[in-house]
């Protein structure tokens, strides 16, 4: 049989075809316009992205007989004889069976002879790094001072293992993995021109299941259409994988909290007779696309993302309901539990195990909107609102009611200048709670420590000393990060240098205790009984663990 398959028959013949490596052609063009082209290269990149095929084709353009020329003619005997693989001044050496000293000897003693056809000798050297030490020694002056009509071309997949000796003597040239919509592009220009009518959503699966090379999505395409796939189930069983929709389903699933269906997806997948494994692995790419939708949006998601019109359809919806914190940490579970799902004996059991905890995880919130739903308690508790006192809160801190007259609480809440004046009301103590719990809720819920505020400005500076009652909140205030941020915001609301004091009043002072920690059940069903300790059990459906009562003037 002399059928060609689709990566021989499309490999590209110029640099214009070569795919996705526009920084490698570009730079070898100007190179040999120039007349700069080095005598020596490293090609590296991931198997099937045209490292070769570029390496052919840069072969063909130095020896053409219209050449050095941007492209190669491809019609003159140069051109074709270096393209049918019989030239004998253009040699592919198979580092991989070709590896020890003696060859390279070979080699370097080839060197030394002028080309007999074509303009230059080139010496493709395939697999590079499979080369011995002893090798890579006997190639290193060749490499460093080559007679001028010889070229060297190293093309590998791990340049890392190439000595940094060979290395300095080379020009490095790294090629990229296309991605995947840029490798669903060029397939569905083949699929046109061959006329074999695969739409675009199983070029999008070739395209994933490539991985980046070109020529394995070549492969795989030929593979579904000596299926006869004319569709994208059809497609999936050719190749025994799972189709975006599987993926789509179990996704919207782990998003709604639906464990029966999660556990229905696993045992349909394993019923196919695909790898668990594979499934996994399918799937933690899944969510990375449906991340990136959620942090970018779908406007800008173009390029970055594998997901078709259809799937965008379905999950738009369930996406809206959906925290990019709470995908966030679907992802990090979902990538940290491969691991342990390729080396367990029941893969299954472990995949359950990891989407079940999934299902849960819809529910988890960032630690902003917990301090942002602090703050709504702390309001709701009544701390900063106008006219009310909070049970646990500071008297000192409210506003005086509009028909309340100024006694000496009210007073004491407002700013007084050196000549005895008062400030405008809204430089009061409460509009300074509300300031910084607008900035930092969880450091105004602090203040809430506060039984008396004196504030006093004089030659341009700001003295406020608070008087406070022990406990966990004047501790966490007494903390030097959060005095120098309360003391900033008051430089901001008050517009002068501020100098803040926060000190325990005197009959709690008095009265400090200094029991080792013994827990009081009175304070603890005082506690227990708090509004607010309700309100945030409410809110965050939790109960209560345990209770520690702080010991007093600590």
């Amino acid at each position: 049989m002399s059928y060609l398959v689709l990566a021989r028959k499309w490999r590209p013949q110029t640099f214009d075809e070569v795919a996705g490596q526009r920084h490698v052609t570009q730079t070898l063009q100007n190179a040999i316009e120039m007349g700069r082209l080095a005598h020596a290269l490293i090609f590296s990149g991931v198997r099937g992205v045209g490292k070769t095929s570029v390496a052919r084709i840069l072969a063909r353009a130095i020896n053409c007989a219209d050449g050095p020329a941007r492209n190669p003619c491809n019609k003159c005997a140069p051109c074709l004889e270096i393209t049918q693989g019989r030239s004998a001044d253009v040699q592919e050496i198979d580092a991989a069976s070709n590896r020890g000293i003696d060859e390279i000897r070979l080699l370097r003693e080839n060197c030394r002879f002028r080309p007999s056809l074509c303009r230059c000798r080139v010496y493709i050297i395939d697999e590079a790094h499979m080369l011995t030490k002893e090798a890579f020694n006997a190639l290193l002056k060749t490499l460093e001072e080559p007679p001028d009509h010889v070229y060297f071309i190293l093309a590998t997949t791990e340049p890392q293992k190439i000595p940094v000796t060979i290395h300095s003597r080379c020009q490095h040239h790294a090629f990229r993995r296309l991605s995947a919509a840029g490798l669903a592009e060029h397939l569905d220009k083949i699929v046109h021109a061959e006329a074999l009518g695969l739409d675009r959503n199983i070029t999008t699966l070739l395209a994933r299941q490539a991985g980046g090379s070109v020529r394995d999505a070549l492969s795989l395409l030929d593979q579904v259409v000596a299926f006869g796939a004319a569709s994208l189930k059809d497609a999936c069983e050719a190749l025994g994988v799972i189709s975006s929709q599987v993926l789509c389903g179990m996704a919207k699933a782990v998003m709604e909290g639906d464990i029966h269906a999660v556990l229905a997806i696993i045992d349909e997948v394993q019923g196919y007779g695909v790898d668990l494994r594979h499934f996994a692995s399918d799937l933690a790419l899944y969510f990375r696309d449906l991340l990136v939708l959620k942090g970018v949006g779908p406007a800008r998601a173009g390029g970055l993302v594998a997901l078709d019109e259809e799937d965008l359809k379905d999950l738009g919806q369930v996406l809206s309901g959906v925290s990019r914190h709470a995908l966030l940490q679907m992802l990090d579970a979902l990538v940290k539990g491969l691991d342990g799902i390729a080396k367990t004996s029941t893969p299954r059991m472990s995949l359950e195990i990891i989407l079940m905890r999934l299902c849960h995880m819809r529910e988890v919130v960032g630690i902003d909107e917990v301090l942002k739903r602090l703050g709504e308690m702390s309001h709701a508790e009544g701390a900063f609102s106008d006219g009310q006192v909070s049970s646990t809160g500071c008297s000192k801190c409210q506003e005086p009611a509009a028909s309340a007259s100024a006694g000496p609480e009210a007073a004491a809440s407002e700013v007084i200048f050196s000549d005895g004046t008062y400030a405008s009301p809204d430089k009061s103590w409460g509009n300074f709670c509300r300031f910084v719990a607008k900035k930092r809720p969880s450091l105004a819920s602090m203040l809430e420590c506060c039984i008396g505020t004196d504030i006093r400005v004089d030659s341009g500076r700001c003295a406020i000393r608070l008087t406070c009652s022990p406990g966990m909140h004047y501790d966490l205030l007494r903390e030097r990060d959060n005095q120098a941020c309360l003391g900033g915001f008051a430089e901001e609301f008050y517009g002068v240098p501020v100098d803040l004091v926060a000190e325990l009043s005197k009959e709690a002072s008095a009265d400090v205790c200094l029991s080792s920690g013994k827990k009081s059940s009175q304070d603890r069903d005082d506690l227990m009984q708090s509004p607010l300790v309700k309100e945030a059990m409410k809110v965050f459906d939790a109960r209560v663990a345990d209770v520690k009562i702080f010991s007093r003037g600590k």
